[in-house]
């Protein structure tokens, strides 16, 4: 089985923005009246990137699968700069977190992404910002 998660580069603690961006546009959101204030303010995600090494040793100590091989991607760096824009970045969020925030504020995705293609289109360092620390953990394991 091939496994492939959002994770960061080291063990220590990162900056870990990719969630902190769902938050920001969920927010201006509330603030702007497309989203419920109130269901903004109950939402709740309980997120973990882990590392390379909490990954690994999760694994191990739950026993059910061996890993066969382990590779840490920087989550950018096969990217060419060019297609990183603000409408890129609007729909890999909305891909990861789409089935989660309709569940909770109903069909909103495309005004997220207005929303946060606007909020880059204004501060275009923000993209390259909100992938610091992020890394792509993508591993092989066998069944134990």
């Amino acid at each position: 089985m091939v496994v492939s998660i959002i994770g960061r580069h080291s063990d220590g603690i990162a900056p870990f923005h990719i969630w902190d961006i769902l938050a920001q546009v969920l927010s201006i959101m509330a603030s702007e009246g497309v989203i419920d204030k109130a269901k903004f303010d109950s939402f709740y995600l309980p997120v973990y990137g882990p590392s390379k090494e909490d990954l690994r040793e999760i694994i191990q100590e739950e026993g059910s699968f061996s890993i066969k091989e382990f590779l840490v991607h920087d989550f950018l760096s096969d990217l060419d700069s060019a297609l990183v824009t603000p409408s890129w970045i609007a729909n890999q969020i909305r891909a990861v977190y789409e089935q989660i925030v309709v569940q909770h504020f109903e069909d909103v995705m495309d005004e997220f992404v207005r929303i946060a293609e606007r909020r880059w289109s204004l501060d275009t360092s923000l993209l390259q910002e909100e992938h610091a620390g992020l890394a792509m953990l993508t591993l092989s394991v066998a069944k134990a």
